[in-house]
C-alpha cells in the first residue's frame, strides 16, 4: 500500500480476519467482504449455488425484510453490490463516512444472518434463471464459456460461474444453506474497510457488527487437478452472429507463480494498448479486426494467457496470416528496451491511479491478501518487474506458449467444420513457427534503467477552489487543483456535435473522435500512441449529439510532455488519411456486430423514434451510405467548424500546475481561429401518438423499452426528473422491487433518463423471456401510473434524495469525474460550480413537485419499442 495511507491487519475472536485502510483524501468509506470460495468450490449438483446465493443473502436477514437492505444503503446515500468468481464471492457497500455504520450493519447481516426463506429462493430462482438466459444471447459471453469449457477438462474453472439452469431450477433451500454454513465462515472471510475514518473507533464497530459471526466449521475442498494438456484443443460454434469471435490460449501457471511478472509483462507489449505490436498491426495499421488484445488469466490454480478478438469472416485468413507473423516476431527475439520500459511505467501507474477511489483501494488489497496471503504484494510484485529484462521475457513466451499447450475456440457465422479445418491448418503453421522461432539465438539480455515517477511538480499547494479565466483569444479555462493524488485531468470541449452534421455527414462526430488524435506536425499516429502509453497517460477525443472535444489523463511527473501534446492537437492536429478510412471501415462493423446486441438495437429503435423529426433522432454511427462519403478533408472542416477560441472551453484538474497551463493555453487557443460559439437550437414537440415498433430477433430474452418525451438540459425541473429515476432505480427502487423482486421477471430492469439542448427522454428498459413481456410493459406502465396517481411519501423522497447526493459525491472521488461536472456544465450554461452544490438543488423538491412533473411527462403519448422472438403487445 502506499506510505500515505495507514493499514492494520487484525483477526476476530471468532476467526474473520480484518484489513483496516485509513485513507483521509474524500469523506467515503468502503466495506467489503472477501469470502474465500466461488463456483471452483462447489461438489457436483452444486454449479451455480455460490453465484445464487450471492443473489439470496440480498433477500432478508434477521434483521431485514426482503428490499431493506438495499433500501436502507440507497437511502444513505450509498451503492451496494456483490460480484461471485471461481474464487471468491465479494459483497461490497460504498458510503458516505457518515453512514459508515450502516455499511457495516448490512455486510454484517447478509454474511452472518441470511434467512433463505423458501418463497424468497423461488422467486429469486426466476431471476438467476432470467439471467442465465441473458447471457446465452451473448456472442462474447458464449465464446467466454467455450474457452473455459475446452481449457480445463476436469478442473472446476471449466464450469460457468452462473451455473446451469438444470440445477438453479431444482436446488433445495437445504443444499444452499447447507453449502453456506460450510464455506461463508469466519475462517473463511476477510473484511476490507477502507476510506475515511480512524481505525480504532471502527475496530470496535467491526467487534460490535461481526463479532457475533458463529464460527460454523470450514468444508474442506479438493479441486480435481487439470492433466498437463499433451496437445492442441479446437473448438468451434457456429452462431447467428454478425462478428466472429476467437481466443487462442496457452495453458500457464497459477497467480504465485514465478513467471507471471514476465508473462504478464508479455501480454502488455503483445496486445494492450493502441501502441502494442498486435492493436498497431491488426487494428490501426489494417482494419482487419474490429478488437483485438492479449491477457492473463492467473487465478489460485492454472491459468491461462489469452489471444482475444472479434472481426469480419471474410478477414480470418489475412488476420490470423498477420498474427502468426507476430508470435514469430515475439519468440524470435527479445522486445525492446523501450517496450519493455512502457510496460513497466504503465504496471507502476496502477499504484497511483488506484488510490483515487477508496473501492479501488479496498478492491486491490481484497484481491491480494485472499489470491496471495499479502495485501502489500503488488510491492513485490513491481519489484520483480523491475528486474526483468528482455531476454526474460522472450524466456517466458518461449516457455509457454507452446503448440502443444494450446486451445483455440471461435463463435462464428462460417460452417463449424470450415472453421474447424481452418484452425487446425493454422494450428499446424504455428507449430513449425514455434520450432523455427526457438531456434533463433537471441541477442544477450540487459537490464533497463530503474523506473522513478519522483512526486509530483506543482505550483503552490492550495485549497480546492475553482477559478475561471477568459484568456485574451476569448477561450475559457477553468482549473480546480487538489493535490491529494498525484493524478491530472485535462478536458477541452466546444459545442457542435451530431447537432450540426447534415443528412449528408451523418457518422461525422462519431468519426472525428476516432481520428482528432491520429497524428500531429511532428508526431506519426503510431508515434503519439507510443508516446502517450510510454507516460501511461491517456488522451483521446470523444464527440456526442451536443459536442466534441478531447480528454487527457495523466500523472504529475509526466505533466509537462503531456500537455504540450493536448495543446497540440487542440491547436493543429494532423487528420491521417489512412486512420479516416480505416476508422471509416470499423464504424461499418460497429453497425453489423450491433445486430448481436438486441439490447443496442432496442436502443437505436427507441432513439429513432422518440426523436422523430429532430436531429437526435439520427444514429451516432451514420449510415452505410453517409459514411462512404466521408474524408479526411471533411473530417478536418468539420472540426474547424466547432474549434473555435470562442466556442471553446477547458477544464484542468487534479495536481496541476497551474501557470504552466495557463501559458500554454494561451499559447494554443491563440493559434486557432476565434469563431463563434454554436448555439444552433431545433423544435421538438415530442410524439404526438402512442407508438409501438417491434423487430423480431431470435434470443432467448426479449428487450423491451417504455418511454416518453423528457426535460431539457437548462430545465430546473431535471433535479425532480433525477429524483424519479432515483425513486425507480437502484435496488431499494420501485422498479427493480415491483418487477424483479415481487415478480421474478426479469434480471435487468431500470429506468433510463437523457437530458439534451432542445429534447429529452425518460423511461425504463428491461429485458425478460419472451413469454413476460407483456406482462413486463403493463407493470412499467402501473409504475409509472402510480407516481401520477399518488404522491410519494416523505420518507421516500429522502431516500431518493440521499441516494443521488451520495452517489454524486461517491462518483466525485474520481479527478476526471470533477472535471467532466465542471466541464459540460459549463459549455451548456450552467454553473460550473453546480457540481460541488448539488444537495442544494434538491433540498427544497417536495411530494408534489414529483407528481406535478410525473402528470405532466407521463399522461403524454408513449414510445414502446421491443425486440425479441415475439411481439408483447
Amino acid at each position: 500500500m502506499s506510505q500515505n495511507l495507514t493499514t492494520k491487519k487484525l483477526k476476530l475472536k471468532n476467526g474473520l480476519s480484518v484489513l483496516l485502510i485509513e485513507d483521509h483524501k474524500a469523506p467515503v468509506v468502503s466495506v467489503q467482504m472477501w469470502v474465500n470460495t466461488g463456483s471452483a468450490d462447489e461438489k457436483k449438483g452444486e454449479e451455480g449455488i455460490s453465484h445464487f446465493i450471492e443473489h439470496l443473502v440480498f433477500k432478508g436477514t434477521e434483521k431485514y425484510g426482503v428490499g431493506q437492505i438495499a433500501s436502507i444503503v440507497e437511502a444513505s446515500g450509498g451503492e451496494l453490490n456483490a460480484y461471485t468468481s471461481f474464487d471468491q464471492t465479494v459483497f461490497y457497500v460504498t458510503i458516505s463516512k457518515q453512514f459508515a455504520e450502516v455499511g457495516l450493519d448490512v455486510i454484517g447481516q447478509m454474511m452472518g444472518f441470511p434467512k433463505f426463506e423458501s418463497d424468497e429462493i423461488d422467486n429469486e430462482r426466476e431471476v438467476v434463471l432470467e439471467e442465465i438466459k441473458r447471457s446465452n444471447d451473448s456472442p462474447g459471453r458464449q465464446v467466454s464459456r467455450l474457452l473455459f469449457s475446452s481449457v480445463y477438462k476436469k478442473h472446476p474453472y471449466g464450469i460457468p460461474v452462473i451455473g446451469y439452469d438444470r440445477i438453479i431450477k431444482k436446488v433445495s433451500r437445504k443444499t444452499l444453506t447447507s453449502y453456506f454454513t460450510s464455506r461463508y465462515v469466519p475462517d473463511n472471510m476477510l473484511l476490507v474497510i477502507a476510506g475515511d475514518f480512524n481505525s480504532k473507533d471502527m475496530k470496535r464497530q467491526v467487534e460490535n457488527y461481526f463479532g457475533s459471526f458463529e464460527k460454523f466449521k470450514l468444508r474442506k475442498v479438493s479441486r480435481k487437478k487439470e492433466p498437463k494438456q499433451s496437445q492442441v484443443r479446437i473448438s468451434v460454434k457456429k452462431g447467428a452472429v454478425e462478428e466472429t469471435h476467437f481466443h487462442l490460449a496457452w495453458r500457464i501457471p497459477g497467480a504465485t507463480h514465478k513467471d507471471v511478472a514476465a508473462l504478464d509483462v508479455l501480454a502488455l507489449i503483445f496486445g494492450q494498448g493502441d501502441s502494442s505490436r498486435l492493436s498497431q498491426k491488426l487494428r490501426m495499421e489494417a482494419p482487419l479486426m474490429n478488437s483485438i488484445g492479449a491477457s492473463t488469466f492467473t487465478p489460485k490454480e492454472t491459468g491461462i494467457w489469452t489471444i482475444s478478438g472479434t472481426m469480419n469472416i471474410d478477414n480470418l485468413e489475412k488476420s490470423f496470416a498477420i498474427l502468426q507473423d507476430e508470435l514469430k516476431l515475439i519468440l524470435s527475439a527479445p522486445p525492446a528496451v523501450e517496450e519493455l520500459h512502457k510496460a513497466i511505467t504503465n504496471l507502476e501507474s496502477e499504484e497511483f491511479y488506484g488510490m483515487e477511489t477508496v473501492d479501488g483501494l479496498a478492491r486491490k488489497a481484497g484481491s491480494l491478501e485472499t489470491l496471495m496471503g499479502d495485501y502489500n504484494y503488488f510491492v513485490k510484485f513491481l519489484k520483480q518487474v523491475k528486474s526483468l529484462t528482455p531476454a526474460d521475457i522472450l524466456k517466458a513466451a518461449r516457455t509457454h506458449l507452446q503448440p502443444s499447450n494450446m486451445t483455440l475456440v471461435m463463435m462464428t457465422p462460417r460452417n463449424e467444420k470450415e472453421a474447424a479445418t481452418f484452425l487446425k491448418s493454422w494450428h499446424k503453421s504455428y507449430a513449425k513457427t514455434y520450432l523455427e522461432a526457438k531456434k533463433v539465438k537471441p541477442a544477450a539480455g540487459k537490464k533497463i534503467p530503474k523506473l522513478k515517477f519522483g512526486k509530483p511538480t506543482v505550483a503552490g499547494k492550495g485549497g480546492e477552489k475553482l477559478e475561471k479565466i477568459q484568456l485574451s483569444s476569448g477561450a475559457t479555462v477553468i482549473f480546480r487543483p487538489s493535490y491529494a493524488t498525484p493524478v491530472i485531468s485535462a478536458k477541452a470541449a466546444v459545442l457542435g456535435g451530431l447537432r450540426i452534421e447534415d443528412q449528408k455527414t451523418l457518422g461525422m462526430t462519431e468519426l472525428l473522435s476516432r481520428v482528432w488524435t491520429s497524428g500531429t506536425k511532428k508526431l506519426s499516429e503510431a508515434e503519439l500512441q507510443t508516446q502517450i502509453e510510454n507516460m501511461a497517460a491517456g488522451l483521446s477525443a470523444f464527440g456526442g449529439r451536443n459536442s466534441a472535444g478531447l480528454s487527457l489523463q495523466m500523472l504529475a511527473p509526466f505533466e509537462d510532455e503531456a500537455m504540450e501534446l493536448f495543446n497540440e492537437l487542440l491547436s493543429a492536429p494532423v487528420i491521417n488519411k489512412q486512420a479516416v478510412e480505416r476508422e471509416k471501415h470499423m464504424m461499418l462493423e460497429t453497425i453489423k456486430a450491433r445486430l448481436d446486441n438486441p439490447g443496442q438495437v432496442v436502443s437505436q429503435m427507441f432513439i429513432e423514434t422518440i426523436y422523430k423529426g429532430h436531429p437526435y433522432e439520427r444514429d451516432v454511427y451514420g449510415t452505410n451510405e453517409t459514411i462512404g462519403r466521408l474524408n479526411a478533408n471533411s473530417v478536418e472542416k468539420f472540426r474547424q467548424s466547432m474549434v473555435g477560441s470562442k466556442n471553446l472551453t477547458v477544464v484542468v484538474t487534479g495536481a496541476v500546475n497551474r501557470a504552466r497551463w495557463l501559458k500554454g493555453l494561451e499559447k494554443a487557443s491563440s493559434a486557432i481561429p476565434k469563431g463563434e460559439r454554436l448555439l444552433n437550437n431545433f423544435k421538438y414537440d415530442g410524439p404526438r401518438e402512442n407508438s409501438f415498433d417491434y423487430k423480431k430477433m431470435d434470443r432467448e430474452q426479449s428487450h423491451i423499452i417504455v418511454g416518453w418525451k423528457g426535460l431539457t438540459l437548462t430545465d430546473e425541473r431535471r433535479y425532480t426528473l433525477q429524483i424519479i429515476q432515483s425513486i425507480l432505480a437502484g435496488q431499494g427502487g420501485r422498479l427493480f422491487i415491483e418487477l424483479r423482486d415481487k415478480a421474478s421477471l426479469a434480471y435487468t430492469v431500470s429506468p433510463m433518463r437523457m437530458e439534451g439542448i432542445d429534447a429529452g427522454y425518460f423511461g425504463a428498459y428491461i429485458g425478460c423471456s419472451p413469454e413476460k413481456g407483456p406482462k413486463a410493459i403493463a407493470m412499467m406502465h402501473e409504475e409509472f401510473q402510480k407516481l401520477i396517481d399518488k404522491p410519494i411519501s416523505e420518507a421516500e423522497l429522502d431516500r431518493a434524495k440521499r441516494y443521488l447526493v451520495g452517489r454524486h459525491d461517491i462518483d466525485l472521488q474520481r479527478t476526471s469525474a470533477i472535471g467532466s461536472g465542471i466541464l459540460f456544465n459549463e459549455i451548456y450554461g450552467i454553473d460550473p460550480e453546480e457540481t460541488f452544490h448539488y444537495a442544494d438543488h434538491l433540498k427544497a423538491i417536495t411530494p408534489g413537485d414529483v407528481q406535478s412533473l410525473a402528470r405532466e411527462l407521463f399522461t403524454k403519448p408513449a414510445v414502446t419499442c421491443a425486440v425479441g422472438r415475439e411481439q408483447p403487445w
